[in-house]
């Protein structure tokens, strides 16, 4: 299992989507919610993804074509 950690930047249309959600169901991935900052204008979430390096990496592309701002959180370790 490989892990990344990411900051998710949800700009103001897409705050009540259910981004996560559609994440898990749909890729083998484990999502963990570490913070989360929501209003009414914008969501920033630090999370943690757990699974194959493959389907991480379908899901981040997933939420950036969902018009979610995906961004590495720098000093990560991928493990197996």
């Amino acid at each position: 299992m490989n892990q990344i950690r990411l900051q998710l930047i949800y700009p103001e249309e897409k705050v009540k989507e259910p981004v996560i959600c559609i994440v898990c169901k749909n890729f083998q991935v484990v999502i963990n919610i570490r913070t989360a900052k929501v209003t009414k204008d914008t969501g920033i979430l630090t999370v943690e993804l757990d699974g194959p390096e493959e389907e991480i990496e379908k899901a981040i592309r997933f939420m950036e074509e969902f018009g979610v701002i995906v961004q590495p959180i720098e000093g990560q370790i991928f493990t197996e």
